[in-house]
């Protein structure tokens, strides 16, 4: 099951910044997360299908419960700018 980014990183980080910004992501540690082989939605991050052949995450947006879908590099890349943040003292929504 393939992990590799589809898109580059610093891209992935830019498109993670922006949607915290628009409150799309919320700015912190997910705990329990599900994963398996993509099902063919939309990456909340790189907004690229998560296709069979992918790893794909399902966390709840502990805000809403809304149900968020990576990629296993989006995610990975959405929680490492979370850590930035939290470090920071920086949740900016």
């Amino acid at each position: 099951m393939p992990t590799e980014a589809v898109l580059p990183e610093s891209e992935l980080r830019a498109r993670v910044q922006e949607r915290i910004k628009e409150g799309r992501l919320p700015v912190q540690f997910i705990t329990l997360i599900n994963g398996g082989f993509g099902g063919g939605q939309t990456c909340t991050v790189c907004d690229k299908p998560v296709t069979r052949d992918k790893v794909e995450y399902d966390v709840v947006d502990p805000r809403n419960a809304n149900q968020l879908i990576f990629h296993f590099a989006c995610y990975v890349i959405w929680q490492r700018e979370c850590a930035r943040r939290i470090r920071a003292g920086d949740s900016e929504r």
